[in-house]
């Protein structure tokens, strides 16, 4: 386990603070009755060591409910505007994920300012569950106002740790870890009142309900606020947690691209026979690594068909040989089309990069196959593409040792990551670890292609 940190409070600590318990509500079985969407309520309670002073409304839901948002704020007596819920989800969404810490540690932090919600996350994230915290401050007896303070989605995925692959395990992918920073008279009043483990109590006890093993995110390497969360949630519930880094880095397809590459680039997405045998290829890569997900080719398709109908510059490109077999091939996700990225408080090279506006937007490729000799043609094929079609100024990568392409995607821009795992067995997180190794690398699957 990490180490601790004097700041954090001991185990017998915790349990006198954990004592306090909120309520909190999980939305579940949606449907429509003569025109009108009914759901049912499960009433629990998680325990929360918070110190914001009044009450949190904590709920949580399908993602797929946001198009029937109305009656379900309306159960909670709530205001039912559903622009209103919707702008504020955005506004949550755009606080600043952290990469730096207070000892000026982290090259950066950054918001992501979302187009078209709900449709944009709904296209990649259909399966995710969003939990909130709702500050209800209004005091009328109905359609109270309310705010937003915290937003989480919790992604459930199987994926097939052992030889057996019929054998099922089932996590959960947090991401959109974001807690409001509205601020009165100057102060902002949500922060440092243990928000973010309130929001774990919420998600520990999503877990239990509906018996899942492991959970797992990415984080920005510094973020004090999600570690110090992180630690105390798992030490008060007796898991078992580990952070393993990884290097997200960065391309300037200005200058790594190439038309000549472009060229070549064949859209495979909608090509059932070619999209198949890429997927067979992929997979057998991939099927080891740790949380990979793919587990059957209709699934996978529907991710991707999904996304392309959402983002038409989005899918699967491939250089084929002249019998039209595939060479090399990739996912290719272009987050333009999905939000505006913007970096806060930059150092070093990201300085440079932030005047120049060119990572306002980027593209992110994925689960690539091939030699690392033609899939480098291919990178710089997709890099040239979406700049000239999309104005896309940067490619993003995420890469470790023991990827085989880890040297072609090195640039000098990089953002360090850290992937957290929690889980109730150890043993057998070890062994799942053990068994995605290459060259005694453990190989994390950090191709999720969710927002």
């Amino acid at each position: 386990m990490s180490s601790t940190t004097t700041d954090i409070p001991t185990l017998e600590e915790l349990r006198e603070v954990f004592d306090k318990r909120r309520p909190y509500f999980h939305i579940k079985n949606g449907r429509s009755e003569d025109g009108v969407f009914k759901f049912d309520v499960k009433e629990s309670l998680v325990a929360s060591e918070d110190t914001f002073e009044e009450d949190l409304l904590l709920i949580s839901f399908p993602i797929a409910y946001m198009d029937n948002i109305e009656p379900v704020l309306n159960h909670f007596n709530l205001n039912t505007d559903k622009d209103n819920f919707l702008n504020q989800c955005r506004e949550v969404i755009a606080v600043a994920e952290n990469h730096q810490d207070e000892k000026g540690g982290g090259k950066m932090s950054f918001q992501s300012l979302f187009y078209n919600i709900p449709e944009s996350i709904q296209s990649v994230n259909y399966d995710a569950v969003i939990v909130l915290s709702i500050h209800v401050y209004g005091k009328q007896e109905e359609a109270k106002d309310y705010r937003i303070v915290g937003y989480i989605h919790a992604n459930e995925f199987d994926f097939a740790p052992y030889d057996d692959e019929t054998k099922i395990e089932r996590g959960y992918y947090y991401n959109m870890l974001r807690v409001t920073e509205h601020a009165e008279n100057g102060v902002k009043i949500y922060r440092r009142k243990k928000i973010f483990s309130l929001m774990f109590s919420i998600l520990h006890h999503l877990v239990y309900q509906n018996g899942v093993n492991f959970c797992f995110a990415c984080m920005g390497k510094e973020n004090e606020s999600i570690k110090q969360a992180l630690h105390r949630n798992t030490l008060m519930h007796g898991e078992y947690y580990e952070r393993l880094p990884f290097t997200m880095y960065s391309k300037i397809n200005r200058l790594y691209g190439s038309k000549k590459e472009y060229n070549k680039l064949v859209d495979i997405t909608k090509n059932e026979p070619l999209l198949r045998k890429y997927y067979e290829q992929m997979h057998a890569k991939m099927k080891d690594y740790l949380f990979y997900n793919h587990l059957n080719f209709e699934d996978f398709q529907k991710l991707f068909l999904s996304m392309k109908a959402y983002s038409p510059t989005s899918g699967i490109y491939a250089h084929l040989d002249a019998s039209g077999n595939i060479i090399t091939a990739s996912g290719a996700m272009n987050w333009g089309e999905f939000l505006t990225f913007q970096i806060v408080n930059p150092k070093g090279v990201f300085i440079l990069a932030q005047k120049s506006g060119i990572m306002k937007h980027f593209f992110k490729p994925s689960m690539g196959i091939g030699k690392p000799e033609d899939y480098k043609k291919l990178l710089k094929g997709l890099c040239y593409k979406y700049h000239k079609e999309a104005g896309v100024g940067v490619t993003v990568i995420s890469t470790s040792e023991g990827d085989e392409y880890y040297q072609i995607n090195k640039s000098l821009l990089d953002d360090q990551y850290a992937y957290f795992i929690i889980c109730n067995d150890e043993e057998k997180l070890q062994q799942f670890k053990k068994r995605s190794e290459i060259n005694g690398h453990p190989m994390l699957f950090l191709d999720q292609p969710i927002i």
